[in-house]
């Protein structure tokens, strides 16, 4: 993939995006909490409710970028600041996938968990079509990249530390704010434990596809 087309990869990339923004946004309108990652920036949403859930995905995921640039200091290349452009994108599409959709969503029970799996399904193969190009990354998972790199910690390790450390974020703004847990619900152990698969069964296939394409570059 790393010898494809840059533009073909950056679509694949953008694609993602928006893939992995339709998927959290119907994790979100399904009603059963959401993905761990978009977490704190949801219950962000029941402390000031006039602020949308993108507004918040993009500020958290700002933070994790100046995280970046804190850990690596002189080594931060000024390259990963396209990550900017990549959140904002990310970040409006949540909004706009959140206003087509919540009159679509069913008000039983069983009628969002099809929704809740579908978000799923659309957000294991957003993350897939972001990370098959390999040309940017969003903040958040560029954080815990740097993470590894820097401290040299096991990437899927790290990342689950990091999932953790922002559902106990969550939890504590909750809590504190709100006297009581909102927005963390059977829907957000769901997220955790099926997305991680979803994405890697994607990955393989969409790689599978990509070499059948373009079979000089399956041994490069």
């Amino acid at each position: 993939m790393d010898h494809a087309p840059l533009p073909r990869r950056y679509l694949m990339f953008f694609a993602g995006v928006v893939s992995s923004a339709l998927g959290i946004a119907l994790i979100t309108l399904a009603g059963m909490g959401t993905s761990a990652v978009s977490s704190l920036a949801y219950v962000l949403t029941f402390v000031f409710p006039g602020v949308s859930l993108g507004c918040f995905t993009f500020l958290v995921n700002c933070a994790m970028l100046g995280g970046q640039a804190l850990l690596l200091r002189s080594k931060f290349q000024p390259i990963q600041l396209l990550q900017v452009p990549a959140t904002f994108v990310f970040s409006a599409c949540i909004d706009l996938w959140m206003d087509l959709l919540s009159a679509l969503v069913p008000s039983v029970y069983a009628g969002r968990w099809v929704v809740l799996l579908l978000g799923c399904g659309f957000l294991g193969l957003g993350v897939a079509l972001e990370v098959v190009p390999n040309v940017l990354i969003l903040p958040c998972e560029g954080f815990v990249r740097t993470c590894s790199q820097v401290f040299g910690w096991d990437f899927g390790k790290t990342k689950t530390g990091y999932d953790l450390t922002m559902l106990c974020a969550a939890l504590l703004v909750s809590l504190l704010c709100l006297r009581s847990v909102h927005g963390l619900r059977e829907g957000t152990v769901v997220c955790a434990l099926t997305v991680g698969f979803i994405s890697r069964f994607f990955c393989r296939r969409i790689q599978r596809v990509w070499e059948r394409r373009h079979p000089s570059l399956a041994h490069t």
